[in-house]
């Protein structure tokens, strides 16, 4: 097992992150504005990020950050932490029933899952499952205290996911989805962050691809 071994990013972004100004969120909303954005994103087979991701380890008061260029389908996720100086630091791919880490120096670990390879080589228990979900502000069953921004196009009235917990890797995560924006028409959270007891995640997406 290896410590986390991330460069941290500037700290002017990393207090950006928290001082983005909170958004009008609403708990009770029409389900057909809830429908009309969901449907969009069930719509979306495959999807790309790029961006940059800030680590939280809140029991050593701890911070890492690194860019990742996260690719998701049905069949295959792929993850490239990266340093602008060091280059690529891990590269992560996961098929069913199968993942595998290459580190920067060509050495490969396998495991059944994404989640499973981060958590022995990096020490970090990240429920990626439900990431693939969440950064894209689809709405999970397993998700509770719901909190939505309403946003007006020309045909509809959509309801965004902007905050909700929920427990995934066996913690309670509190998330907030902010800087939603157009891409393609359907409209995408750019500010994701999640906290749980000893973990905390922000990812600020400077482009999507679908």
């Amino acid at each position: 097992m290896k410590r986390l071994l991330l460069v941290v990013l500037t700290s002017s972004w990393l207090v950006a992150c928290s001082s983005v100004p909170e958004p009008t969120t609403h708990t009770t909303v029409a389900a057909a504005a809830i429908n009309g954005q969901q449907q969009q994103l069930q719509q979306l087979d495959q999807w790309r990020l790029r961006g940059q991701m800030a680590l939280f380890d809140l029991r050593r008061d701890d911070r890492h950050g690194l860019y990742i260029d996260w690719f998701y389908s049905d069949e295959l996720l792929t993850m490239r932490f990266s340093h602008p100086l060091r280059g690529t630091i891990a590269r992560l791919e996961q098929r069913k029933g199968y993942a595998e880490l290459i580190d920067h120096d060509d050495n490969s670990y396998y495991g059944r899952n994404a989640q499973e390879l981060l958590l022995r080589y990096f020490n970090i228990d990240l429920p990626v499952d439900m990431l693939n979900s969440v950064v894209m502000g689809k709405q999970l069953p397993t998700m509770a205290e719901r909190k939505y921004q309403l946003q007006s196009t020309d045909t509809q009235q959509l309801a965004l996911l902007s905050d909700f917990v929920m427990v995934a890797a066996d913690q309670l995560w509190n998330a907030q989805l902010r800087q939603y924006q157009p891409v393609n028409g359907i409209y995408v959270p750019h500010s994701i962050d999640l906290t749980a007891q000893t973990w905390r995640l922000k990812l600020k997406v400077s482009e999507w691809k679908f």
